[in-house]
């Protein structure tokens, strides 16, 4: 049987949901291993390692926006084929049913671990043909009158290469069987657009050509058009962890992260499965700066989706919520998460730093009027810069903490009611 195998429209929004939130997961783990990094020569770093960390940095925030691109064209495709922009996620490290057993996502600071996991998410589904051959998508036909698997049938896949081409062959198939039309019922204008988030590749899904080119600008940026793609995140993966091997062999104390917890909490979540290896932060500063972070976290998520939704904004107002969420993500998310990994953990962990959690609440609904959206957002940033300064006075207390109560005032006057 295919790894993936969609007879019905039910069965694609539900890959595409997994996919999206795979996107999310995957991309909080990227942003996890950046924000542990070491950024100055002061902690311990020669020049050359230095270098060397910075340029894995680029590398880094440069995936990290294609995986933002995925994420939305995920979003895009869900919409267009009736489905709804999925913005939720499992909380990390996931549930190992969540997934198929390829996929055990979990937060772990920048090294060799981190690069081992980042080459095998993205490893191409080329290298998994010379251990099985690949198989037709279409090779059996449903067993008559089986409705034991409705909504997803088939979810074995080994590489996220593997789930998009799925898709793929499943938009085809229902393309073919229900028509062009009948198949991408949602409305192009209410999907998201690289005007907003300056995205190359982003664009409306509205037909099968379309959605086609959505899913091939994921797949090559990915895993790689080819074996030789050097631009793939699968490449640019290995080749990061080749340099990292490099001069951890030139100098064996060499250390290119901090030494931050992996996946850490502060307040654990309700969705963790039991038994979920995690690690609690115990420092009082340290648990109160992975609140803030997580709460403008979520508020970002939350402001994301009302952009994805695309209802009742206008254009200016739809500018003006992607503007404020790319703020959000560089003056209030970035910003904490590199502060964060400076902080101790507490006392449970001696020697070791905190780091972002990246929690997601019950809470982290999206609001679905526009007005009742406003209201909120910009009752939550005047929460949130009011808890920074409360912070700010501290003992220890980052110094980043003023630049990121200025930026959550300023995102909530654009929003005031």
């Amino acid at each position: 049987m295919a790894a993936v195998r969609i007879e019905n429209r039910a069965q694609l929004i539900y890959l595409l949901t997994e996919a999206a939130e795979l996107e999310h997961n995957v991309l909080c783990c990227y942003l996890f291993a950046k924000f542990s990094m070491k950024r100055d020569a002061s902690e311990g770093l020669t020049a050359a390692q230095l270098a060397g960390i910075k340029s894995w940095r680029a590398t880094i925030g440069d995936i990290v926006v294609q995986e933002m691109l995925h994420l939305a064209s995920a979003c895009n495709l869900l919409t267009a084929v009736g489905g709804a922009p999925q913005l939720r996620r499992p909380n990390l490290p996931t549930s190992p049913r969540a997934y198929p057993p390829s996929f055990k996502l979990r937060l772990v600071p920048f090294g060799l671990d981190a690069l081992d996991q980042f080459v095998f998410l993205e490893r191409p589904e080329y290298f998994e043909a010379s251990a099985r051959p690949l198989l037709s998508y279409r090779e059996s036909a449903l067993p008559s009158g089986s409705l034991s698997d409705i909504f997803s049938r088939e979810r074995n896949y080994e590489t996220l290469g593997e789930l998009y081409r799925g898709i793929e062959d499943g938009l085809k198939y229902l393309a073919q069987k229900l028509g062009e039309e009948r198949l991408f019922i949602g409305r192009p204008g209410a999907q998201t657009a690289d005007s907003f988030f300056h995205l190359p590749g982003l664009a409306p899904v509205h037909d099968l050509a379309s959605a086609l080119a959505a899913l091939k600008v994921i797949i090559e940026q990915g895993e790689g058009a080819s074996p030789a793609a050097e631009n793939s995140h699968y490449r640019r993966f290995l080749k990061v962890r080749e340099e990292c091997r490099e001069l951890m062999a030139a100098d064996p104390n060499f250390g290119p992260a901090r030494p931050v917890l992996a996946s850490p909490y502060a307040l654990l979540p309700t969705d963790l499965a039991a038994g979920s290896d995690v690690n609690l932060i115990d420092d009082p500063l340290s648990v109160d700066m992975c609140n803030l972070f997580d709460g403008c976290y979520e508020l970002l998520v939350q402001m994301l989706g009302r952009l994805f939704i695309h209802a009742e904004e206008s254009e200016a107002e739809l500018g003006i919520l992607a503007e404020i969420t790319v703020g959000m993500m560089i003056d209030a998310v970035e910003a904490l998460g590199g502060a964060i990994t400076l902080l101790p953990a507490g006392r449970a962990h001696p020697g070791r730093n905190a780091g972002p959690s990246f929690r997601l609440s019950r809470g982290a609904g999206i609001p679905t009027q526009k007005e009742t959206a406003r209201f909120i957002f910009h009752e939550r940033m005047a929460e949130l810069a009011a808890y920074c300064q409360f912070l700010q006075t501290a003992p220890g207390a980052p110094s980043v903490l003023p630049r990121v109560r200025t930026a959550l005032l300023g995102f909530g006057e654009q929003l005031a009611p």
